[in-house]
């Protein structure tokens, strides 16, 4: 089918985007929903399993039968007989030209399937060459069955001269009889509306053609968004609470209750939450509104609680002294979550910034402190040396009273000796 010659433009959605010709036995992807020639497409997966457009993984079990509408299209298409250039003007569907070159081309090579004495001829030629090669070759009997053919052919003529029908009996003119055309068509009334009905048929044609096109691309845009909305599920998990759909955004109030148009949206059960941001459960009192327990309240502070949160002297002081609760900033699920995930960075940067100067700031008081405490260990190494040199000359001065006694007393005869036998008080030169 790819050597027929088309006779209108061919609409570009009907091409094969690897052969580039109308379609020959179409079908389809099942994963990108793209249509190939059968052939084309089993030729291009034996070099490279994936899709020749969009270049997707793709097996030959991912292939399935186009719609029929886009077969009926493709066959519709007008062609011309392959023995064109050899005289054959005829020029019909598709679809049908295969009858023609089996059954009616003049110009299709055939065979002989005479016998003779047992034996088919199976001489090959062109059909209007066969009547010729049976009246040479096997006998002049088809002569004869011409000339009976050619009489029922007369007398089907002068059958045929006896009721004409109208020309416009297809768009409806009822008209049987013995009148030529020529004589019935200047008083029959669809004569007039020729024009109109052949240009009403081409619009209608162009319409039929252009509705089963986007009849197609209906079908491919239906798999598209089935595809888009599976991934957008699947997004919607992933996102969790800061999932929320257009209407649930237009209904967020200016102020205060950003929480509670939230929780609508989100859907979550406070056991997915931290257990500290954890709703507390309800009393009895409240067991009757389960459905208005807002899981999303401990990341939104009342107005009130806000008000009364606001810091005080006392409070000040706690935070001062250390004793400040387990206050945590909110998260923000106004807005999206690359935002919130912008802002906690930001959060961090500045904590990591926060810290460093911290340690710098200690590294230098240490340092100060070190230095003080260096110096004043220095001055007092520097009094402990000038008390030490105070009491070793106190003690010297004493050594020397001792010594001069002991020799005073070495003089005085019996009792000096009594007096160095009991009053050695030995060296006392060191500390």
């Amino acid at each position: 089918m790819s050597l027929y010659n088309y006779v209108d433009p061919i609409n570009a959605n009907l091409t094969c985007c690897i052969c580039r010709a109308p379609f020959t036995e179409p079908t389809t992807t099942l994963t990108c929903a793209h249509t190939f020639c059968a052939d084309c497409i089993l030729r291009a997966l034996s070099n490279a399993p994936s899709c020749p457009v969009d270049r997707t993984p793709l097996a030959p079990t991912d292939l399935g039968p186009v719609n029929p509408i886009v077969r009926s299209l493709v066959d519709e298409l007008r062609v011309e007989c392959v023995y064109k250039a050899d005289g054959c003007g005829y020029v019909s569907q598709r679809q049908v030209m295969p009858l023609h070159l089996r059954d009616e081309c003049d110009y299709a090579e055939v065979r002989c399937e005479e016998k003779e004495d047992g034996k088919t001829c199976g001489s090959s030629m062109r059909r209007m060459e066969l009547r010729a090669h049976q009246k040479k070759v096997h006998g002049l009997w088809e002569q004869e069955q011409e000339e009976e053919s050619l009489l029922f052919e007369e007398t089907d003529s002068e059958e045929a001269k006896e009721n004409h029908t109208c020309p416009h009996a297809s768009i409806g003119c009822p008209y049987s009889g013995p009148l030529e055309p020529s004589e019935h068509l200047p008083g029959c009334p669809y004569e007039s509306l020729k024009g109109f009905f052949t240009t009403n048929n081409a619009k209608m044609s162009l319409l039929t053609e252009q509705n089963m096109v986007l009849r197609h691309k209906v079908d491919t845009l239906e798999h598209t968004v089935h595809m888009l909305r599976k991934e957008m599920n699947a997004a919607k998990n992933a996102l969790g609470p800061w999932f929320r759909s257009s209407y649930q955004t237009m209904s967020l109030p200016a102020h205060g209750g950003v929480a509670r148009s939230i929780a609508g949206a989100v859907g979550v059960a406070s056991s997915d939450l931290p257990i500290r941001m954890q709703p507390a459960v309800a009393g009895p009192s409240t067991a009757g509104f389960e459905d208005s327990v807002d899981v999303l309240a401990p990341y939104f502070p009342a107005q009130d609680e806000m008000r009364r949160g606001r810091w005080t002297p006392s409070s000040m002081a706690d935070s001062v002294y250390g004793r400040a609760g387990g206050v945590v900033a909110p998260l923000d699920l106004g807005t999206t979550l690359e935002g919130t995930l912008e802002g906690l960075r930001e959060s961090v940067v500045g904590l990591a910034l926060g810290v460093d100067s911290v340690g710098r700031r200690g590294e230098i008081a240490l340092t100060n402190e070190t230095l003080r405490l260096g110096e004043e260990l220095m001055s007092v190494r520097a009094q402990m040396h000038g008390l030490r040199m105070q009491v070793h000359g106190m003690m010297m001065d004493r050594n020397a009273s001792l010594t001069m006694r002991e020799e005073a007393g070495a003089g005085m005869g019996p009792g000096g000796a009594y007096l160095r036998a009991h009053t050695n008080f030995g060296s006392i030169t060191k500390l």
